[in-house]
């Protein structure tokens, strides 16, 4: 029988110790040639590629010509983010070791379902010293939204581990306990990060907490 945990990571599991708007606007300027005001925090619980093409949009590019250019904008997005935070601290957030540890030692499978692209992701758990726990996961540069994370993330596990009994997503944005239930899984909403509980509770999380510490009630979900 395998339990599943999947993971939202940005602020939930790892923090940056500095502002890294700048990446994005980097890679925009790279890719599209358009030098643009972005502030991160305004895309909060969007995946990659919805904030990238938000944001070009809201700066007067078409749909169609930002969707053109975009796996192009997803491989550049790593090389501006390690030049602009890859030497900075990486913060764990309180609780995420002890969360991960005993899910580990109970047998729980545990992968990622984050917006944000793999490159991006993987490093920032490595040098937080998390990617020992993670296998495998899906990412915001293989599918353009939460829902299509999620379901991707499902079918990963399966393809890794047979079949997966019982699943829950530990996540810190609305849009993801959105895709938790439209995936048929249950929902741990955690608030950190912009969103609080209330707002992930009315997303329809199962549970939600102020942090990884209150693992209890998390553990209750997925064992």
């Amino acid at each position: 029988m395998t339990q599943l945990a999947l993971f939202e990571v940005k602020d939930l599991l790892t923090k940056d110790s500095i502002d890294i708007s700048e990446y994005c606007a980097e890679s925009i300027r790279n890719i599209y040639g358009l030098s643009i005001d972005f502030n991160i925090s305004d895309y909060a619980g969007l995946t990659a590629q919805e904030t990238a093409e938000a944001a070009l949009m809201a700066n007067g590019v078409s749909r169609e010509d930002a969707e053109e250019k975009l796996p192009r904008l997803m491989e550049d997005l790593f090389y501006t983010y390690y030049n602009v935070a890859g030497h900075e601290k990486q913060l764990v957030t309180e609780g995420a070791v002890e969360l991960l540890k005993e899910l580990k030692a109970k047998g729980i499978a545990i992968g990622i379902a984050t917006g944000e692209i793999e490159k991006v992701a993987r490093f920032r758990l490595e040098k937080a010293g998390l990617g020992e726990y993670f296998s495998f996961g899906a990412f915001g540069n293989e599918a353009k939204d939460a829902k299509g994370i999620v379901n991707m993330a499902l079918g990963k596990a399966k393809t890794e581990f047979g079949n997966v009994d019982s699943a829950v997503l530990v996540c810190n944005s609305p849009s993801f306990v959105v895709a938790a239930k439209d995936n048929g899984i249950k929902s741990a909403g955690v608030a950190l990060g912009p969103f609080a509980k209330e707002a992930l509770l009315g997303a329809g999380a199962d549970v939600a907490v102020d942090s990884l510490k209150d693992r209890g009630r998390i553990l209750k979900l997925i064992t």
